[in-house]
């Protein structure tokens, strides 16, 4: 196993509140009423088009187009800054580093706000790229886990997918790749089990001690066969 790849919110930094100023920001542009922290939690890590989908059933793509140019207004004036590493994700990747091996971010965040959530947060030293979705956000976790193993060279089997909401599970068997579920985000142990993950870290030095300091290995073609059933 040669690398680790990461989901960027809700697996190496807490977004929530910058998120939940940005999406208030949408919905006032589309001409929604406002909803609270908790309906808002059930968005994190969703694709904003989706998001507005299951907001406004029937919305045309340029009202989409309206809410994604109003997220981004609020996102660049303030909510990139209202953002922080969760503790301990560090240690995760600097013992990565020791090991040897490589950490890469696979996010479904735009990929210049990625870069600049990586640089603000000082990130880039410890990673070896940041793929990120297109400024249309049109780009599935599995396209995106598909373009990183491209860029990185590495075959499936030699890497995992760690992330914390179901998409990235669905990616990862989209792409053959064993997915780990961290319990510290925004998704539970129930929605990443049903999209078919079975490997869990409640914290980052549980997830050191189980998938660092002990090597994980790539799925066996049975198991693989069928986690990729759950998806395909």
């Amino acid at each position: 196993m040669e690398a680790y790849f990461f989901d960027l919110d809700g697996t190496l930094t807490d977004s929530r509140q910058g998120l939940y100023t940005s999406f208030r920001a949408a919905l006032t542009a589309l001409g929604l009423a406002d909803i609270d922290d908790r309906e808002l939690a059930h968005f994190l890590g969703t694709p904003l088009p989706e998001m507005f989908r299951k907001l406004k059933p029937g919305i045309i793509q340029s009202e989409i187009e309206h809410g994604i140019t109003a997220f981004r207004v609020a996102y660049e004036r303030d909510g990139v800054y209202q953002n922080h590493l969760y503790d301990g994700v560090l240690d995760i990747l600097r013992e990565i580093a020791n090991q040897g091996r490589k950490s890469w971010i696979v996010t479904s965040k735009p990929q210049p706000y990625a870069v600049r959530v990586v640089q603000a947060l000082g990130l880039k030293p410890h990673v070896s790229g940041v793929i990120g979705a297109g400024l249309d956000e049109k780009d599935t976790k599995a396209d995106l886990i598909g373009q990183a193993l491209e860029l990185s060279g590495l075959e499936n089997w030699q890497v995992v997918m760690i992330g914390d909401r179901h998409y990235d599970v669905e990616g990862a068997l989209e792409n053959r790749i064993r997915p780990i579920g961290v319990l510290w985000g925004y998704g539970s142990k129930a929605e990443l089990h049903r999209a078919g993950c079975t490997d869990f870290a409640r914290t980052p030095t549980e997830f050191i001690k189980k998938y660092v300091e002990i090597q994980p290995t790539g799925l066996r073609p049975q198991e693989l066969a069928q986690r990729y059933a759950v998806v395909r």
